[in-house]
């Protein structure tokens, strides 16, 4: 087995660039934005100055709506650059700079080690009403990936982890493999925000909706303020965060995923 840098293992490779960046916010310091073509890639531009990542590379990217869109985002800033807001961006400069010099095996490796831990492969063993809960809601899901990896995952009713086959990361690993690794560093970000694999995969395939996977990966969080209580907006507005992020990785690995073939990903095992 491949082991990851120390790096993965403890922080996101968003999170890390997100510290590797030398501000958080800054006064917006142009007038309008646009994007160009250039050969067989698009680049952003503000007052016509080609945008670029923290390490000096001009940012492009192979999708004129992935372009479309960070150039939307930096569009959006109105007297500051919020830096920490801008999730297409981060992403982007993550992807062409590298800045944990990783490669995709070592984030493939990460996902694999990750799987295990999906919030949908725990459920609860002692509330009746949150175990109906979960499987009324989450059964659902488990089913697809099941059926669209032709495997059978386990659930765990405790703390251990569940088991996964060899056979099951085998299948994964060549599903995560056939990105390239500015895809694969975006579909990374998606997995840590929902804290599920298996939620990101089903977002990635239309199953799910950014804003569904949002809220079954907050299924137990919810069901514990239905009990308890929650502050108001603070909850709304961490949903809300969360949901910008979950979309920003799904635009950046659909956008990236089109561009290299016209039709739907074959299923592994096909």
């Amino acid at each position: 087995m491949i082991r990851l840098p120390r790096l993965l293992n403890s922080k996101s490779i968003y999170s890390t660039y997100c510290r590797y960046q030398k501000y958080a916010t800054r006064k917006r310091f142009y007038r309008g934005t646009a994007i160009v073509q250039n050969e067989n890639k698009w680049e952003i531009t503000l007052d016509h100055r080609r945008l670029k990542t923290p390490n000096g590379c001009v940012l492009n990217v192979d999708s004129e709506p992935l372009a479309r869109a960070i150039a939307a985002e930096w569009e959006a800033q109105i007297e500051v650059i919020a830096q920490p807001t801008m999730h297409l961006t981060a992403l982007c400069n993550t992807g062409l700079d590298n800045p944990g010099k990783l490669s995709s095996h070592d984030i493939a490796s990460y996902l694999l080690d990750y799987f295990p831990t999906d919030t949908l492969l725990f459920h609860s063993d002692d509330e009746e009403e949150l175990k109906k809960l979960q499987n009324d809601r989450w059964a659902p899901v488990l089913e697809w990936f099941q059926k669209r990896f032709n495997i059978t995952q386990e659930v765990s009713r405790g703390l251990q982890p569940p088991p996964v086959t060899t056979e099951t990361r085998a299948v994964l690993a060549r599903h995560y493999l056939s990105y390239d690794f500015f895809t694969l560093s975006a579909l990374s970000f998606g997995v840590e925000a929902l804290k599920s694999p298996i939620l990101m995969l089903a977002c990635v395939d239309r199953f799910l909706e950014p804003k569904e996977a949002v809220l079954l990966a907050r299924l137990e969080e919810e069901y514990q303020l239905s009990r308890w209580g929650r502050v108001p907006w603070a909850h709304e507005l961490n949903q809300a965060e969360l949901t910008a992020r979950v979309s920003a990785a799904l635009l950046v690995v659909q956008c990236s995923g089109e561009t290299h073939s016209a039709t739907t990903k074959a299923s592994p095992n096909e």
